[in-house]
């Protein structure tokens, strides 16, 4: 089946029909997605590309570059959502390509390797997941592996200035996409260079590839400091110590979220392997793999020193290590490429979908299973559908006899796809309005078309309605409920958005305009509304 079509053709494929159905079932996610969009659209709409704005406020969180790709997106096919989401994948179709340029410098005499990496990356869970995300992670991911292939080449045909200034591009980009972390990324491998290097370290010149590293770093730093610098000076004070200082060491010393013990990131390694997890020529190859080959002691140098570091700092999210999957692909492409089946491949890759043919049972009975025990209303309408296509396509599967390891890789690849666009377009079935924040949007900017002002009751305004509404001015942000009331008596044709999950305290005849939202409802509140009823406080503050 793999040599059907030619292998670059597969991953395209493959990732095109994850890609297109992305697109078309799900709204941009709030809260992150939207707040990024959000971003960009304040950049666009102030013609400030130095100084990242949200809602009124320099935004010092995130450095510009998916910003400025957002911008330029639409400075192409005009202001639209579908560009500004086709970038994470972007990164991520380049950085499956580029984990096979990364195999075949690691391993040149082993050209199954090189075909098998991107093959098990594509079919990783969570790099499917991050794939169809609008988020910084699969950017950093790129920049990482370009200056991972920096490090091989510079290893295997000399430490050439071209391969250094290709690592400084990588820094530079690294640093715009995500901050500093990606020195951590990338520093431990190459400082361990002599360890990975083996038996070939002897003769190496040394002096030359550690000033070569210096001259990569200062390379990323004049292509990062030539935004920070005159963004520091354009953003004023607060916002310049925000990006020199305080993002790095907060998130080093003690994140500003997220904290979790040093093992947690061990509790899920399990499901950052899946569905190679199940997949058993590589549990059996793993450990014929011989720890003094360079191409190993290279992926651990790589993969173990950022994955201790990750562990001891006290915020932790699994996109965090995402950069990472592409060195346990390479890791995991070697040891299929180990081992040896003894009736061949054909049966190879039947576990694994034969697992994701049990989730589709699962997903086609749940619908009339909710009907008899009541589980959550909503699940009666997913359509047994969906569950019913996942179960064909892995019994297909498991019924196609491999004749090589790429096509049991490629069947449990395309499996693992297809779950999880199953998975997303059953979800969006059911929730897709509580995630499009795109009506509410709307009807904020046709308020402030009309010179209505617009308050936010909460503690916090992470942009959901910006971009989707297209707002031209900011929403006052307030979380104490005599601010608000002071707000609307000055403004008293003005409307307040409120969070809530119970509807019966808020009846129709109070709110204006309602929407479900995530696990909650949101409404707009006429000011003269609160004014004139102040049992509402007691409503309101009990809802927010």
């Amino acid at each position: 089946m793999y040599r059907l079509l030619p292998a670059r053709l597969w991953i395209f494929l493959i990732w095109g029909g994850l890609i297109a159905v992305s697109l078309s079932t799900r709204p941009l996610f709030p809260i992150d997605e939207t707040r990024y969009a959000a971003v960009a659209w304040e950049m666009w709409v102030r013609e400030d590309f130095l100084v990242p704005y949200l809602n009124g406020e320099p935004y010092s969180h995130k450095p510009p570059l998916l910003f400025w790709l957002m911008q330029a997106g639409w400075r192409l096919f005009g202001v639209n959502d579908w560009s500004l989401r086709l970038i994470a994948p972007l990164f991520s179709l380049a950085t499956l390509f580029l984990s096979s340029a990364v195999a075949r410098a690691l391993w040149p005499e082993r050209k199954r390797v090189e075909e098998l990496t991107p093959l098990i990356l594509l079919g990783v869970f969570i790099w499917i997941v991050y794939s169809t995300l609008t988020m910084f992670d699969m950017m950093l991911a790129f920049f990482v592996l370009l200056g991972i292939y920096s490090l091989v080449k510079l290893a295997s045909s000399g430490v050439a200035f071209r391969h250094w200034a290709l690592l400084g591009v990588a820094i530079g980009g690294g640093v715009l996409s995500k901050g500093p972390v990606i020195l951590l990324h990338l520093l431990p491998v190459a400082l361990l260079a002599p360890w990975w290097r083996g038996r070939q370290a002897a003769n190496f010149r040394w002096r030359q590839w550690y000033a070569g590293l210096v001259s990569a770093v200062l390379i990323g730093s004049v292509i990062a400091l030539s935004w920070a610098i005159p963004a520091g000076m354009a953003g004023g004070e607060v916002y310049r110590q925000a990006i020199f200082l305080g993002q790095t060491s907060g998130r080093l010393v003690k994140s500003f979220a997220h904290q979790l013990p040093w093992w947690w990131y061990l509790e899920i390694l399990p499901l950052l392997l899946l569905p190679w997890l199940l997949f058993k020529p590589i549990w059996s190859g793993l450990v014929k793999l011989n720890v003094q080959e360079p191409g190993i002691r290279f992926c651990l140098a790589w993969l173990l020193p950022v994955f201790i570091a990750f562990s001891l700092v006290s915020g932790k999210r699994i996109h965090y290590l995402l950069p990472l999957m592409p060195a346990l692909a390479l890791l995991l492409a070697r040891s299929v490429d180990e081992a040896s089946a003894p009736d061949g491949w054909k049966r190879a890759h039947i576990i694994g979908v034969l697992v994701f043919s049990l989730l589709g049972i699962v997903l086609a009975l749940l619908p009339g299973l909710n009907n008899y025990y009541h589980w959550r209303t909503e699940l009666s309408v997913l359509s047994p559908v969906w569950g019913s296509v996942l179960l064909v396509v892995s019994l297909a599967f498991a019924a196609i006899r491999a004749n090589t390891a790429q096509d049991s890789v490629l069947a449990v690849c395309l499996t693992s796809v297809t779950a999880f666009i199953v998975l997303s377009c059953g979800f969006f079935e059911i929730e897709a309005e509580r995630y499009d924040t795109k009506n509410p949007g709307r009807k904020i900017a046709a308020l402030m078309n009309k010179n209505r002002d617009i308050s936010y009751y909460g503690n916090k305004y992470y942009g959901q309605y910006h971009f989707m509404g297209r707002l031209g001015r900011p929403i006052a942000v307030l979380s104490n409920f005599d601010e608000l009331y002071n707000w609307a008596g000055h403004h008293k044709t003005g409307y307040i958005i409120v969070t809530y999950k119970d509807a019966q305290p808020l009846p129709a005849s109070v709110i204006s305009y309602h929407y479900p939202y995530k696990s909650q409802n949101i409404a707009l509140l006429p000011s003269r509304i609160l004014l004139e009823n102040p049992a509402l406080r007691s409503v309101i503050s009990s809802q927010n």
